[in-house]
């Protein structure tokens, strides 16, 4: 059982909310592939400006690049820290490639911190460059925004505990445990409220052992534990059903919080996708309907959630276009995919119990999930372009995937020179990617954690 740290891959370490489990928050290490080390383009200007403050919940977040985008390659991801929600937008290009406006679809919560990623390259392959990401807090409305300040206004501190088992699926038959990384894992969060901060948190396990959570260092207001293990007893024995007391350490007072994760909170069964075989061939200018066999003692009162590529997701807990425990289906509008692309995508069973303390400004959530990947390839055009994603660092092993055209020929590097010399390439792996999939797992010295990668077309 490993704890998961920060590393250092390709640009810099990502630390988000809708990463492998989607709705479940997660640590999550965006790598954006590198075809070239030239001529990459850049983020020329963002409105709103990164930092800006009372923007409003229905305006177009609006990117403008130095060139012209690859537009079936290039997107942007937008996640609600308090509480975790991926949220869903509406993305139009104009100005001949060089500008993405992506409209909020529906409207981004109120009075809210919200964090937007971008990946993407040019017709070329050259990834974007620079450091594609940024933050504003939206206003109480749809009135428009302006600059300074941090985060939102009227939030509540949330504390999470949850466990998951995650799966993969493949063919038409049961999904099996996922052997890419250890499939057993353990969550811990505190999302911290608009008006505190805290010097240090701890949580203290049901056996009375304790344990540091570690500061986002980019989302300050966010201390995290997460662990993998391939043995689901030795988690059990160390993250098992009992009460998990938070505690922060604040410059002015203390806060002492008990979420429990009780026996009861089943752990639910694999997510079976009942039309497979569809979606290894969609149509994206039809509408289609992802299918799962019934969540095995899901009730209304329970939570499902499905993320094809980022691209489409359903609600987050506690939201209102969150899916039910009793659904069986969801529909991908017509057009929201692009023609000849693969995603990966996820469908996720959740047992919750989720509790607001109004009196002390504070949220609880306790979860069990079970969470089935799968890749989703859509027919039409044949141009597929090389990206890395996925990453994950557990002990001293960096795990990535490297998605393609089926059959590709790639060429996989690596570089620990932050000079970025041209000549310190060294070849990873040159392999035929036959399923349009490579899962890519790096041991790295403990020494020196700076690791750039890149994929291209082999030889």
């Amino acid at each position: 059982m490993t704890q998961n740290v920060p590393m250092k891959m390709c640009l810099i370490p990502r630390w988000t909310t809708g990463g492998r489990l989607g709705g479940l928050p997660a640590l999550v290490f965006s790598l954006l592939g590198l075809v070239q080390a030239q001529a990459q383009p850049t983020i020329v200007s963002t409105v709103p400006t990164s930092g800006a403050t009372g923007v409003s919940t229905t305006a177009a977040v609006v990117f403008t690049f130095s060139e012209a985008m690859d537009t079936t390659a290039t997107a942007a991801v937008f996640y609600s820290t308090s509480p975790y929600a991926l949220l869903t937008t509406t993305p139009v290009w104009s100005a001949g490639n060089t500008v993405l406006s992506c409209t909020p679809s529906p409207a981004f919560p109120a009075s809210t911190p919200i964090l937007w990623l971008l990946s993407g390259q040019d017709p070329g392959g050259n990834s974007l460059s620079g450091i594609p990401e940024g933050t504003f807090t939206t206003g109480t409305g749809s009135g428009g925004g302006g600059g300074g300040g941090n985060y939102g206004t009227n939030q509540s501190t949330a504390f999470t505990v949850g466990e998951a088992i995650v799966y993969d699926q493949t063919s038409s038959g049961a999904p099996t445990l996922d052997t890419n990384i250890p499939p057993y894992l353990f969550f811990a969060a505190i999302n911290l409220s608009s008006n505190q901060s805290a010097l240090s948190a701890t949580m203290e396990l049901p056996s009375t052992s304790v344990s540091n959570l570690v500061q986002n260092i980019l989302e300050p207001w966010q201390f995290l534990l997460s662990v993998a293990s391939s043995n689901q007893t030795t988690l059990t024995n160390t993250f098992g059903n009992g009460n998990y007391i938070f505690k922060l350490v604040a410059a002015t007072s203390n806060e002492q919080v008990t979420v429990n994760l009780p026996a009861t909170l089943a752990q639910p069964g694999a997510p079976v996708l009942a039309n497979y075989s569809g979606t290894q061939s969609v149509n994206p200018a039809q509408a289609f309907t992802l299918t799962w066999n019934s969540f095995a003692g899901g009730t209304a009162a329970d939570y499902i959630y499905v993320n094809i590529g980022s691209v489409f997701t359903t609600g987050t807990l506690g939201t209102s276009n969150a899916l039910s425990g009793t659904a069986t289906s969801v529909q991908i509008p017509a057009n929201t995919l692009q023609p000849g692309s693969n995603y990966n995508s996820l469908v996720s069973f959740y047992h919750a119990i989720l509790v607001t303390n109004l009196a002390a400004d504070y949220t609880t959530l306790a979860y069990r999930c079970g969470s089935t990947e799968f890749n989703l390839i859509t027919t039409g055009a044949t141009t597929t372009p090389i990206i890395l994603t996925n990453a994950t660092k557990i002990g001293h092993t960096n795990s990535f995937k490297v998605t393609s055209a089926v059959g590709q020929s790639l060429l996989i590097q690596f570089n620990t020179n932050k000079a970025l010399n041209s000549s310190q390439w060294q070849t990873l792996l040159s392999t035929n990617s036959a399923t349009g999939v490579v899962q890519v797992n790096d041991s790295v010295n403990a020494t020196n954690p700076f690791v750039l990668y890149r994929a291209q077309s082999g030889p």
